[in-house]
């Protein structure tokens, strides 16, 4: 699944401080900063419910006075960082890089795939932290099981978006369907006997079923 030669860093990040300002909150210089890119790092990587403030007070080198001074619970910390990932994922990489590399229409929607094989193919691989949140957190009336539905729901408003460029005539539920061709595709990328390579396949075949005469 990997490569020797790595494609420009442009996906979704799961950095250390010391790495691009891309990568980066806005303010990773600052005490939140670090403490948010922290959490980020490690909520992403590992989950909500394995780690614990003690961890990430520890990651970021900061006082757990100084975390609770910024972030008053865990929750409110979670919260922030999935609001960071929304930024960085679906704004800063997704949208931007899809609408960078094609022009509105299918050409649109299928690149989205290909901007997946390349996350797919790195090291640092940590698939997707609203997936995990929802897993995690069972409640649907908890605040993070809402945040985290709110972002997919954000995801899907794209998609609606592209899929209405494209001159899909039940943007809707061709939203509803590619994102779940996505969310397996996420899924099936921890399996390093996979080939992923279907998946674009599906996306263009499912395209072709939304844009042809019924």
């Amino acid at each position: 699944m990997h490569s020797g030669n790595k494609p420009e860093r442009k996906v979704p990040p799961t950095a250390k401080p010391t790495e691009s300002a891309e990568r980066r909150p806005p303010d990773g210089d600052t005490v939140r900063g670090r403490i948010l890119q922290a959490a980020y790092e490690l909520f992403c990587r590992e989950g909500i419910n394995a780690v614990g403030i003690d961890r990430i007070v520890a990651a970021a080198g900061v006082a757990k006075m100084s975390l609770y001074r910024h972030f008053r619970s865990k929750e409110e910390l979670v919260l922030a960082v999935l609001d960071l990932r929304e930024k960085l994922w679906r704004v800063d990489w997704l949208e931007a890089e899809v609408e960078r590399r094609a022009p509105p229409g299918k050409a649109r929607l299928l690149a989205i795939f290909d901007l997946f094989h390349e996350w797919f193919r790195r090291d640092d691989y940590e698939g997707c932290l609203f997936i995990n949140t929802l897993l995690e957190v069972h409640d649907r009336g908890n605040p993070l099981h809402a945040a985290a539905a709110e972002k997919r729901a954000r995801i899907r408003a794209l998609l609606r978006r592209w899929a209405e460029e494209a001159g899909i005539t039940e943007p809707e539920t061709f939203a509803w369907e590619y994102q779940m061709l996505m969310n397996g595709a996420i899924v099936a990328a921890h399996d390093t006997e996979m080939d992923l390579r279907w998946m674009r396949s599906a996306a263009s075949s499912l395209l072709e079923r939304a844009t042809s005469p019924s």
